[in-house]
């Protein structure tokens, strides 16, 4: 990477430049923090990478003035995150930028997230206004020195972008877990009012999910193609071929998880179907029981003279021993069929 004029003036932009971190790899396994200026991004050697990962809205002045520190045009990139929120992949010349959407999940909600990078000769860029997960877990993987500085820029960034694609197979295992415990809740014997409620938003989940997966399918493809590798000048299609396959089964397994909601629902349902039956089966043997006693009650209160005195008190006791017998003999038989 060769100095450009007004290095002297870009490195007095540099007070205002948003919250970053940079690293510099060494192929040598000197890997170390660098305070990003034009004179570091100008002195990176051919085995080396350097790595800046910002902290801000990509459209934001103080990432315009990073951006102008590096050989690119940064209106131009700025422009290009600026025109909707959603998967792109754009090549100009030397370098190559792309916007992909992460999954975050606050208080139970999840909401994409954009993932902006830049990658070219010798440096890559990452830019996000929240905190990213894979990039936070591979961060912390390189705490000692590595040779990633044996990387292309194009590697590099298919390296991060498989974190990205790590993140929402890590998110399908989270759905599994949830459809397993709402499993577990619908065949409880007891059951519970809201489980239905609960399938719905998961439901809801996954399908926003996989919405936003399937967004990226243009931008995967484009970087697998063997053009993709020409233009960009990198050497790093099998990388992102690999990353092709494994965005595929993130796909895979989150559909996966929808097809285990739906069976979620169908014991859901079974289940429902079951206690509505033992209800309903209670119910009948307690009117069958019941029945006799309202027919003799109902025949020993009509107004016409019985043939025997209604003054006589054993007659009470005989009626309610017939009526505990018919009922006894009732369960027997309920019980022989075992109807329960």
């Amino acid at each position: 990477m060769t100095a450009r004029r007004g290095s002297t003036k870009k490195e007095a932009l540099a007070a205002g430049l948003p919250p970053h971190e940079a690293r510099l790899f060494d192929a040598d396994r000197t890997d170390r923090s660098v305070e990003f200026t034009a004179t570091t991004a100008a002195e990176v050697k051919d085995r080396q990478l350097l790595w800046i990962d910002i902290r801000d809205d990509a459209e934001s002045e103080a990432v315009g003035a990073l951006l102008r520190l590096l050989p690119i045009d940064g209106e131009a990139a700025q422009r290009f995150w600026s025109s909707t929120l959603q998967p792109r992949l754009r090549l100009s010349g030397t370098y190559f930028q792309l916007r992909v959407l992460a999954i975050n999940t606050i208080k139970g909600r999840d909401h994409p997230t954009a993932l902006d990078m830049i990658a070219g000769t010798n440096f890559v860029v990452t830019i996000h206004p929240e905190p990213i997960q894979s990039l936070a877990e591979f961060r912390e993987r390189l705490e000692g020195d590595t040779a990633v500085g044996v990387l292309d820029s194009g590697a590099f960034a298919a390296v991060l972008l498989d974190g990205f694609v790590t993140s929402y197979l890590e998110f399908s295992d989270q759905l599994a877990a949830t459809v397993d415990r709402l499993d577990e809740q619908a065949l409880e014997a007891a059951g519970r009012r809201d489980l239905l409620g609960q399938m719905v938003a998961l439901r809801h989940r996954i399908a926003a999910a996989r919405r936003t997966l399937v967004g990226h399918r243009e931008v995967v493809a484009a970087l697998a193609r063997a053009d993709f590798a020409a233009i960009a000048g990198t050497s790093a299609t099998s990388y992102f071929e690999s990353l092709a396959e494994r965005y595929h089964q993130s796909i895979d397994a989150i559909d996966g998880s929808r097809d285990s909601l739906v069976g979620t629902f169908d014991i859901h349902m079974t289940r429902t179907s079951q206690r509505t039956n033992e209800i309903m089966r209670t119910l009948t043997i307690v009117s069958v029981i019941l029945l006799p006693a309202g027919v003799i009650s109902s025949f020993m209160g009509m107004n016409s003279k019985p043939p025997f005195s209604l003054d006589d008190p054993a007659i009470f006791w005989i009626v309610v021993v017939v009526i505990a017998a018919i009922a006894v003999f009732t369960l027997v038989m309920v019980r022989v069929r075992r109807w329960i």
